[in-house]
């Protein structure tokens, strides 16, 4: 439904630029909602009426203004839209004047709804394809449902074989949309839809997974510098697109934690640790490490333990410790935990134990 109200007030503002004229803008009840003059705003203008019933252009002559109601010297030409009327745009002067300006006028305000309405067809198409991705992704559609909708839509879902996401960590408007999709590196027939107010949906092509990742790589960067936060990525696995959204949605989840840009394919341990229920992972901490998790000093030192490679001097450096204090630490970490660090079993547990508390 086009709303005139919307367009009434930047048409008039647009002509005032162009022409000495005053200029109106009213509703398809002849009712004034837009004007250089604000105090003709929400008054009646009874030549405006007449226009938009005749679907006619109307010189408002001196005698016509003396005889009906808030109707000045000018003219008054309706706004048509698909055959059918929805305003009317006056202009005020004697008539040898404002016809010349009768094509510039309507030059205008056939530009600002052209504009209008295409803008918000793109809008509607866009609203159509997010619904279809969702209903996809979400609902059991049928592949001859599929194939038909996403035909309608000019969407061709059979062109792409992985699917990523990104979850911005804040609102994601439709310009920074569209700059992803006019800037992207990863393929040309890529597609971007919205899914909520912060989640986008990548359908990639077959794409070398190399390039993938130097492409998210890029693109990561250039979001950084605009939201100054981390947007996290995750990446389905190359197949059946269904199995690759799912996929995609597990790496996000880490992705969000891990702060990186994950491929679901690269994961080992993380899938166990993700597939667990939280309940799980509660009694398994309390039956493992809960007597260090107050401690942040013993979590830092396993943080470093488990991630470094090196000597202990070397983790102890890390640490900014002396070597015989990292020693200590862990000797108590030992104690407390009833564990050994030298056990291959304990080890295994802490481990595991601590992934885990680091993923919630």
């Amino acid at each position: 439904m086009f709303d005139l109200e919307v367009l009434g007030q930047q048409i008039v503002e647009e002509l005032s630029t162009l022409i000495d004229q005053s200029v109106l803008v009213t509703d398809r009840t002849g009712f004034i909602i837009a004007s250089t003059d604000p105090q003709r705003l929400n008054t009646f203008h009874e030549g405006a009426s007449i226009s938009i019933k005749s679907l006619k252009q109307l010189h408002m002559t001196e005698e016509m203004s003396k005889e009906l109601r808030g109707v000045r010297p000018g003219m008054v030409m309706p706004i048509v839209i698909e055959e059918k009327a929805i305003g009317v745009i006056g202009i005020t002067g004697t008539p040898k004047t404002v016809e010349k300006y009768a094509k510039l006028v309507r030059k205008v305000v056939e530009l600002f709804v052209t504009d209008f309405l295409s803008r918000q067809q793109r809008e509607r198409s866009v609203r159509e394809l997010e619904y279809f991705v969702s209903d996809y992704f979400l609902k059991e559609l049928s592949e001859i449902e599929t194939k038909k909708k996403a035909k309608l839509l000019g969407f061709p879902i059979e062109n792409f074989c992985r699917i990523a996401i990104l979850q911005g960590s804040q609102y994601i408007d439709k310009e920074v949309v569209e700059r992803l999709r006019n800037n992207q590196t990863i393929h040309p027939d890529l597609m971007i839809v919205r899914s909520g107010l912060g989640q986008l949906i990548f359908f990639i092509p077959e794409v070398e997974k190399n390039h993938l990742v130097l492409a998210f790589e890029k693109m990561e960067l250039r979001l950084k510098k605009v939201y100054k936060d981390f947007q996290p990525i995750g990446v389905g696995q190359q197949g059946e697109l269904k199995a690759s959204f799912l996929q995609a949605q597990t790496a996000i989840n880490i992705s969000i934690r891990q702060l990186k840009i994950i491929f679901e394919e690269d994961l080992k341990l993380e899938l166990l640790y993700y597939d667990l229920s939280d309940e799980s992972i509660r009694t398994f901490l309390s039956r493992t490490i809960k007597p260090i998790l107050e401690d942040s000093e013993l979590l830092d030192t396993l943080d470093i333990y488990f991630n470094d490679n090196g000597s202990l001097q070397e983790i102890a450096d890390k640490l900014f410790i002396h070597k015989n204090t990292l020693k200590y630490r862990l000797t108590k970490i030992e104690s407390l935990l009833s564990m050994q660090l030298s056990n291959r079993a304990h080890l295994a547990e802490i481990y595991t134990a601590y992934r885990l508390y680091k993923r919630i």
